[in-house]
């Protein structure tokens, strides 16, 4: 929903284990270089206000690996018991 937050979670495995980053459409970086977690990574996504792909990408000196979500907007969001206006 509209102003909704979602925690996307990307696992991986492999020997050796692989580090996973997150990138937003095709070239927003959106896990920092420097802090590149290894085997899963969540991705916390606040007030999302916009439908968008999000790709997780698994990388080892093996090989890479991606796959992608659509996150999709709806509707509107809202915490007011009376209703929305």
């Amino acid at each position: 929903m509209l102003g909704a937050s979602i925690n996307l979670t990307c696992v991986a495995v492999g020997s050796p284990m692989p580090n996973v980053k997150w990138r937003k459409a095709e070239s927003i970086d959106l896990t920092p270089e420097d802090n590149i977690p290894i085997g899963k990574n969540v991705l916390e996504l606040k007030e999302v206000k916009e439908t968008a792909n999000f790709t997780c990408i698994a990388v080892s000196p093996i090989g890479t690996i991606e796959a992608r979500t659509l996150v999709k907007v709806q509707g509107n969001y809202c915490t007011n018991l009376l209703g929305c206006f």
